[in-house]
C-alpha cells in the first residue's frame, strides 16, 4: 500500500479554471517586477539593478516549485511488516527502511511544530503523525482519517 506523505491518496486534481487563475496571478506579479526592471534600465540607467530585479522572482519561483515537487513525490509504502519511506530533498531521492517493530510510539503534531522534521505544510491546521523509536524520530505522514486508522495502534 502506497500513501502520499503530504496529501491524500489518491491526490486530487486541480481544475483547469483554477490553474488558469493561478497562472494569471503569476503573470501579473511577474509583470510588476518587469515594470520595476524597466524603470531601473530606463530611468536609473542601471543594468545590474534591472537584471537583478528580473532574476529575483525567477529564482524564488524555481526554489518554491522545487520544494513543492519534492513534497508531491514523497510517499510511504507499506509491505507486510516493513515500511519504506521515500523523501526528496532538492530533487534528490532519500529512502529509509523501517520495520513495524521499530515503531515504539506515534504522536500527532501540527505542521508548525518543531517535532515534525523536514518538508511539511505548516498552515491551515495541517497535522502530521510523527513516528518514533525510543524518542528518536523515524518518519512522518499526514494525519488523515485513513492514515490514523492504519496506524491507530501506535498513536497515543
Amino acid at each position: 500500500m502506497k500513501l502520499n506523505t503530504h496529501d491524500r491518496t489518491p491526490r486530487p486534481t486541480i481544475s483547469t479554471p483554477i490553474k488558469g487563475l493561478f497562472i494569471l496571478c503569476v503573470v501579473f506579479i511577474f509583470s510588476l517586477f518587469g515594470l520595476g526592471s524597466f524603470a531601473c534600465f530606463y530611468y536609473a540607467q542601471s543594468v545590474i539593478a534591472g537584471v537583478s530585479l528580473l532574476l529575483i522572482p525567477v529564482l524564488l519561483t524555481a526554489i518554491i516549485l522545487l520544494h513543492i515537487k519534492d513534497m508531491e513525490k514523497a510517499y510511504v509504502e507499506i509491505h507486510e511488516n516493513d515500511i519504506y519511506v521515500v523523501d526528496y530533498y532538492w530533487g534528490i531521492k532519500k529512502e529509509k527502511h523501517v520495520s513495524f517493530s521499530d515503531i515504539t510510539s506515534a504522536e500527532i503534531h501540527i505542521g508548525r511544530s518543531h517535532k515534525v522534521k523536514s518538508h511539511r505544510f505548516s498552515a491551515a491546521g495541517m497535522r502530521y503523525i510523527v513516528f518514533k523509536k525510543d524518542n528518536q524520530y523515524l518518519f512522518k505522514i499526514i494525519a488523515l482519517p485513513e492514515t490514523e486508522e492504519i496506524f491507530k495502534q501506535y498513536i497515543k
